[in-house]
């Protein structure tokens, strides 16, 4: 439910930067119409950023860090560099940003609690096969965009490693050939074996120490800041979509190698903390892939950089990771509704199944049409938002259906949710579960009465 946010989030993020078209155009000054404009998108940045501090917490602190390199790219590419003013003047920005956020939901913070906030260590690290699987897809668009984004810097690294040789060997034969050291494919290759094999060596060892996912996730990273550095040093304002796309993509890896460093406290090992962070992860590869996809395609002509053989390499190989990702959507939804029920109408009203649907409780099964008339019932017939009565089950069981479909709150959901994240009143919702079950089992009218009368 937080992914539109995020994506909302991204896009603003993108106007900030964006905003600023070339290095002379903002060499005039700024009238009252592009100050409040720019003071809008500020603001609007920091209401959705600020949400997803309560729509999604683990959200908030990533896309927070997003909005604020946003905003010191912009002032960067709008003043030609960095210097301390383009400092104090991202740091006023970042302020605005922050404070609105926090103060148009202060009521929310001031009566918010919170039983869980710090980070320890980890207890299991991504095996990088893992990873990849899910990743494949878009690891291979960012590697082989990044890499030939960078051929002319390895061109330049190529020439200032002949010409170290050619200082040291003084040959003459070197000597004749010192302007002959354009960075071929032959040459690329040559590289690409050495570093490869030096690379091998290096995450053997690394792997011991990190896990399998840390080191190819930093080399990927040093590859991205090489890229992006390039871009930020040289004198080109044009394409501010790579910059910013490359900070997505440093984002994702971040947090890749962050959740193989530390967890949430309080955590089941660390599954809240990888699948709460890996969507983030998922969201921002994916948003960078499929614009680098065009990229390569249409803006860096890729058919004058790649020779012929190699492009026709590359689209076989994206083809076929496409295909292979699309087989989880198209047949994994159905895969999995199928081990629960047995007849999936294809709708999106999530309650029409329940109409032939039924439960295989290890108690006996469950006909859920009558759940489903009665869910019609309360949707149709009952005002406001009364509290309704649900008898607790044990976890992972068909339990808290009626306020799940119907919206309406109910005495107690999942204990071990309600444990989970309102730890510091374990003792009230104990109180809860042991008056729910009295509730039904007790004999006597007037404790009924003056149970359900406590919870109204």
């Amino acid at each position: 439910m937080a992914i539109p946010f995020t994506i909302l989030a991204i896009g603003l993020s993108l106007a900030i930067v964006v905003s600023v078209r070339n290095k002379d155009g903002y060499k005039n000054p700024v009238s009252y119409a592009q100050g409040f404009a720019e003071l809008g998108r500020l603001v609007v940045l920091g209401l959705v950023v600020g949400s997803l501090r309560l729509n999604n917490t683990w959200d908030f602190p990533v896309y927070l860090l997003l909005a604020c390199l946003s905003v010191l790219l912009a002032e960067y590419y709008r003043n030609g560099g960095l210097s301390l003013m383009v400092i104090i003047k991202s740091g006023l920005k970042i302020l605005i940003v922050t404070a609105s956020g926090f103060l148009i939901f202060l009521p929310y913070h001031l009566a918010y609690e919170t039983f869980f906030s710090s980070l320890e260590s980890t207890t299991n690290q991504t095996v990088l096969w893992h990873f990849l699987l899910i990743h494949g897809l878009f690891i291979f668009v960012l590697g082989s965009f990044f890499l030939v984004y960078l051929r002319d810097y390895w061109s330049s690294c190529w020439g200032k490693i002949i010409g170290i040789l050619q200082s040291e060997t003084a040959s003459s034969s070197l000597a004749n050939n010192s302007s002959r050291h354009h960075l071929s494919y032959k040459k690329i290759s040559s590289m690409a074996l050495v570093v490869l094999l030096f690379g091998y060596l290096a995450f053997n060892y690394l792997s011991g120490v990190f896990g399998s996912t840390i080191p190819f996730a930093i080399v990927l990273l040093a590859l991205v800041a090489v890229s992006a550095s390039q871009h930020l040093w040289s004198d080109d304002y044009k394409d501010l979509g790579t910059v910013f796309v490359s900070i997505l993509v440093g984002a994702a890896l971040v947090i890749v190698i962050g959740v193989d460093v530390v967890r949430v406290e309080g955590d089941i090992d660390r599954m809240n903390t990888v699948f709460k962070f890996y969507l983030q992860v998922w969201v921002l590869l994916g948003i960078a892939s499929a614009y680098l996809v065009w990229h390569q395609i249409y803006m860096r002509r890729i058919d004058q950089v790649i020779p012929k053989y190699w492009r026709y390499i590359w689209v076989t190989v994206l083809v076929l990771l496409i295909a292979g990702t699309s087989i989880y959507p198209i047949f994994g939804t159905q895969a999995r509704l199928k081990s629960r029920f047995e007849i999936l109408p294809m709708t999106l009203d999530g309650t029409s199944y329940m109409r032939s649907a039924v439960y295989n409780d290890p108690h006996g099964k469950i006909a859920l049409a009558p759940d489903y008339e009665g869910i019609q019932w309360l949707q149709k017939n009952v005002p406001g938002s009364p509290v309704v009565l649900e008898g607790l089950t044990p976890n992972y069981r068909w339990g808290g259906r009626i306020s799940v479909y119907t919206g309406l709150p109910t005495v107690i959901g999942w204990q071990w949710h309600q444990e989970q994240q309102r730890r510091g009143y374990s003792w009230a919702i104990g109180e809860r579960a042991r008056d729910v079950d009295r509730i039904y089992r007790t004999p006597e009218m007037t404790e009924a009465i003056e149970l359900l009368l406590k919870y109204s």
